[in-house]
């Protein structure tokens, strides 16, 4: 049989480098092609050009999970046999044989990730006949689950077909420990306050806004979750209150639907650094605005200190839900301090989803409270303020 190892990318170059590295230095393996899934990783150009050639590979334009990754992945494969790697981990010189050798009359083998044998619902590799795992794919993806769930789910889907083992002598190291784990000591300041207020913290997008967070962000930081409640306070209020709970020397404020990408805190805090008051990202999916974009923005003390409309209030309490962020790039164009977009940090946004909702007492609140918001800016810069809604 032949086979095709599948290899869902994750993280960013460095990670996704190392990964291809061990595969090129497997030893006394069975002949195989390698295929790519990229789903949207910032930073892989270069190596793509590297490999072009050796590999495979497949570009998908968003993120959209493991199932739909491993999907798309499936099309492009010749083997009869297809390993799935997840999270682009490294693998031992000798993973491959014993994977492979444990597939008889089963329907699946995973490998362990480190020294100790794991569930096959944790596993960072898993091999599986080409018809048997499509199929178990289109199962998988019938069930909507959040994106945690994606890989149970498969195995799930898989063991309905036939057993599901762990290979102990096929060895796969995941990438390593999360950078977002990066604490301060105990009683330590962060160096970081992320505020994300949000009406509903167990929402999919929240989560993985949450999960992104923590994955891509290298440096001690706290995660400030302002729970927006019932009745909605709005944008402002949220902000204000956890802005007033930090503790980092930097803060950054962000919307529930934004994905931070591998790389995106430290350019943002070189900016602050260099004297940019407010310093905010490129989204690279969907809307973007180049003078404020304000689902995604980063401060210093001092700008908190410099630039409150009052005390304890950074962003202006009288717009709750719109124009807050104009009011911003208002005041500091004034002053001509205007924020900074810094294209070397990438995030994607949903584009105010929340603002954006069908419920319709929190619709009918919204649209009234915008009525009002606007009437409020205008009544106080007038009606031809540069980036002002419309």
């Amino acid at each position: 049989m032949t086979t095709t190892i599948l290899c869902v990318l994750s993280g960013g170059p460095d990670q996704a480098l190392r990964c291809l590295t061990s595969l090129a230095s497997l030893q006394d393996q069975p002949d195989h092609e390698v295929v790519l899934v990229d789903d949207g990783t910032v930073g892989l150009d270069a190596l793509f050009t590297r490999v072009e050639g050796d590999v495979a590979i497949v570009r998908r334009p968003q993120r959209d999970g493991l199932l739909a990754s491993i999907a798309d992945g499936l099309a492009r494969v010749s083997g009869d046999v297809v390993v799935v790697l997840r999270d682009a981990p490294e693998v031992a010189p000798t993973f491959l044989a014993p994977l492979l050798a444990g597939l008889d009359g089963r329907a699946a083998v995973t490998a362990v990730a480190g020294p100790d044998p794991l569930a096959p619902v944790a596993s960072y590799a898993l091999a599986a006949r080409h018809d048997v795992l499509r199929d178990a794919v289109a199962v998988a993806r019938d069930v909507p689950v959040d994106e945690s769930l994606a890989l149970p789910s498969l195995v799930a889907a898989l063991a309905r077909v036939g057993a599901v083992d762990a290979v102990p002598e096929s060895v796969v190291v995941p990438a390593p420990a999360r950078v977002g784990a990066a604490r301060a000591q105990l009683g330590a300041d962060p160096e970081l306050s992320i505020v994300v207020p949000t009406l509903d913290v167990t929402a999919p997008r929240v989560q993985a806004t949450l999960r992104a967070i923590q994955e891509r962000t290298d440096v001690p930081h706290e995660l400030i979750i302002v729970d927006n409640g019932a009745p909605p306070q709005g944008f402002s209020a949220p902000v204000n209150s956890g802005l007033r709970a930090a503790r980092g020397r930097y803060m950054v404020v962000m919307n529930d639907d934004v994905e931070v990408l591998p790389g995106w805190w430290g350019p943002l805090r070189e900016a602050l650094d260099a004297g940019a008051p407010v310093a905010f990202p490129l989204t690279i999916d969907g809307a973007m605005r180049h003078d404020f974009a304000a689902w995604c923005f980063a401060l210093t003390r001092a700008t908190l200190d410099e630039f409150s409309a009052a005390p304890g209030e950074f962003l202006e309490p009288t717009f709750r839900v719109w124009f807050q962020d104009t009011d911003l790039l208002h005041r500091l164009r004034l002053a001509e301090r205007p924020p900074v977009l810094v294209d070397r940090s990438q995030i994607r946004h949903g584009l105010s989803l929340t603002v954006a909702t069908t419920e319709p007492e929190l619709r009918a609140w919204i649209d009234a409270q915008i009525v009002r918001d606007k009437a409020a800016f205008e009544a106080r810069w007038g009606s031809g303020v540069a980036g002002a809604a419309r």
